[in-house]
């Protein structure tokens, strides 16, 4: 068995597609699947079910794919010691961030360490937090950037800074001139918001919650910057994090009663090696910090 059939199992297993696992390994088609009949020819067992022209583990397949993605992280893991070995910060490093940080905290950091660590190869995914929780379990992620991690999630937390959320409008709307609002005031005032299934979301109904005020969604958009740009146009206000605001084209006003706020952490698998390439962006995320 070779190191490939690996990458090879679980990007089709991912896919449930042939054709879709070749083109994200830039093998052909044909190879990818005379690699995989090898594959199973030598463990005796099929991995594959045809659906159509899809394709679905087996049970077999099923049972190997964890098998599977943990040989194939610790191989990866071996590889990237071995090659801080000659103390040279070389080798890549795979980072999740939530989408709300992403906007403010990220690109300077990025833009330092490339600079002074251009031997190692950053991968920045703008992830849901539970998403990234549930990456850094499985170590395919080497750290996150996310909020106060799930009671009884296995990974290490420290906090950085705490974020708080407020209202944006446009400088004419009727609340310019306001600074500070109540979420009982908030009532019928129809917003733009992000999706339910973000952390940011889940804050701000638990808020309307215990306002007892009713919360009234006119637009659901899944990314910071296209809310920020809707209240630029003049459509409905939003409410996001004040970091994430550009005051100068928006008018950020706070939100009490309660005050939506949430803990900014850094988040990292007990269980995955020390790597020199993730201390020292951690330690940049740290210098950071005090501008928060």
């Amino acid at each position: 068995m070779e190191l490939r059939h690996l990458r090879y199992f679980l990007a089709i297993a991912e896919h449930s597609h042939f054709g879709a696992a070749a083109e994200e390994l830039l093998v052909s088609q044909p190879t990818l699947s005379q690699q995989m009949k090898e594959l199973e020819a030598e463990l005796e067992v099929q991995l594959f079910e045809r659906v159509g022209r899809r394709v679905k583990l087996s049970q077999a397949g099923e049972l190997y794919r964890e098998v599977a993605r943990r040989a194939l992280n610790v191989l990866e893991e071996g590889e990237a010691l071995l090659l801080e070995f000659d103390k040279l910060l070389r080798g890549s490093l795979a980072i999740g961030v939530v989408q709300t940080v992403n906007s403010y905290l990220i690109p300077p950091i990025v833009a330092q360490f490339v600079r002074e660590y251009p031997k190692v190869h950053l991968a920045i995914e703008e992830l849901p937090a539970s998403e990234i929780e549930d990456r850094l379990s499985r170590s395919t992620l080497d750290m996150g950037i996310s909020f106060s991690p799930s009671p009884g999630c296995d990974l290490t937390s420290e906090p950085l800074f705490e974020e708080e959320l407020v209202l944006a409008v446009h400088p004419n709307h009727r609340y310019k001139q306001r600074k500070s609002i109540s979420f009982k005031s908030l009532k019928d005032e129809p917003l733009s918001l992000l999706p339910r299934g973000f952390c940011t979301r889940r804050i701000i109904e638990e808020c309307f919650r215990q306002a007892t005020t009713p919360l009234v969604v006119a637009v659901e958009l899944n990314s910071i910057a296209g809310l920020l740009a809707l209240v630029r146009a003049g459509g409905p206000p939003t409410i996001l994090p004040r970091l994430g605001i550009d005051s100068k084209a928006v008018n950020a006003i706070r939100l009490d009663s309660p005050t939506p706020k949430r803990q900014v952490c850094l988040l990292t698998s007990k269980s995955k090696p020390t790597l020199r390439a993730r201390e020292v962006f951690i330690e940049m995320v740290r210098s950071h910090n005090g501008k928060y």
